[in-house]
């Protein structure tokens, strides 16, 4: 009778613990990514005004090599104009060239990516995405994925569907979407990779997210802490609104071609996100692409933009 009583007692506290913990805010420890925004990686040899496209593929290069001798990096993150025009053998280069990587790729999708009246659609994108990365097992170009215990990423298409355009648009299916994903993951804390910026570092109406209210009116529902990481713009821009972190980041094949490591601390109530800003080790093409952007002040951003640790309490 006594041994029985004991493993009784022992289920209880087992059940007892068991959902204490399950009604916890779910945390584990710390996360590190990688964010590549606005490769435009390129087969032709002419630059424009502000892009150099010609050098795409050393730039990348030096990335990747920066990139696979840091540690225990979960992903590698490329938000959007992985590509600078919307062609097969660009694409096809360009995931060759991102398979050369230690880390687990995701894509999302930007403006220069796709086309609707040629051949590399959306519905092509994604075929050739799932054919070329292991990681990419997803049937959208929107998706989901929890990379550890207490953190989603929730990765958003703002290319339209219809028409050549720069500014983005969320369809209201992929809000809807959003929003149950959202639901689901109120004791994460959710990173968000979308080419288009909710908060732009500068003003450029033709460049904004046109449906950007309705985008927000969702994320003000939740009050976990997100974090939204963002290109389009090409330049660097941290801003910290409530309980969501806005990250802008700059162009590999512009001014001053760079990419950022983010370090994430979840801790039980608050989170710690920790920004450092990597630059190219091939300073004579910066200092070319820094004269064609003439100075590129408003790419490199401030010091604030650049590094950066922000803290997010949890409520």
């Amino acid at each position: 009778m006594k041994k029985l009583l004991k493993d009784c007692l022992f289920i209880l506290f087992v059940v007892t613990v068991m959902f204490f913990l399950s009604d916890q805010p779910s945390f584990s420890g710390t996360m590190k990514f990688v964010q590549l925004s606005d490769i435009h990686y390129s087969l032709v040899k002419d630059d424009t005004s502000y892009k150099l496209l010609s050098k795409t593929r050393p730039l990348l290069e030096d990335a990747i090599c920066q990139i696979n001798k840091q540690k225990h990096i979960k992903f590698v993150m490329i938000t959007g104009d992985g590509i600078d025009r919307p062609e097969k053998d660009s694409i096809l280069a360009l995931t060759d060239a991102l398979n050369t990587l230690h880390y687990p790729w995701y894509y999302t999708l930007g403006n220069h990516d796709t086309t609707t009246d040629g051949y590399l659609t959306k519905k092509n994108i994604v075929k050739i995405l799932r054919e070329k990365n292991p990681n990419y097992t997803f049937d959208t170009t929107y998706y989901t994925f929890k990379p550890q215990r207490g953190f989603r990423v929730i990765v958003l298409d703002g290319a339209k569907n219809k028409g050549i355009s720069s500014n983005g648009i969320l369809p209201e299916e992929e809000l809807q979407w959003l929003d149950n994903i959202l639901n689901q993951s109120k004791r994460d804390t959710v990173l968000i990779f979308i080419h288009f910026p909710l908060v732009t570092p500068y003003d450029s109406k033709s460049h904004e997210i046109l449906n950007a209210e309705e985008f927000k009116a969702i994320l003000k529902k939740y009050n976990m802490p997100i974090g939204i990481f963002s290109g389009h713009y090409h330049a660097a821009k941290i801003t910290k609104r409530g309980n969501i972190l806005h990250v802008s980041s700059p162009s590999l094949a512009g001014y001053p071609n760079s990419f950022r490591i983010v370090e994430i601390k979840n801790e039980r109530n608050r989170v710690i996100f920790k920004l450092d800003f990597k630059e190219t080790n091939l300073k004579d093409l910066q200092a070319k692409t820094k004269i064609m952007t003439l100075g590129g002040g408003i790419y490199y951003g401030k010091p604030k933009d650049r590094n950066a640790v922000i803290i997010i309490e949890k409520k």
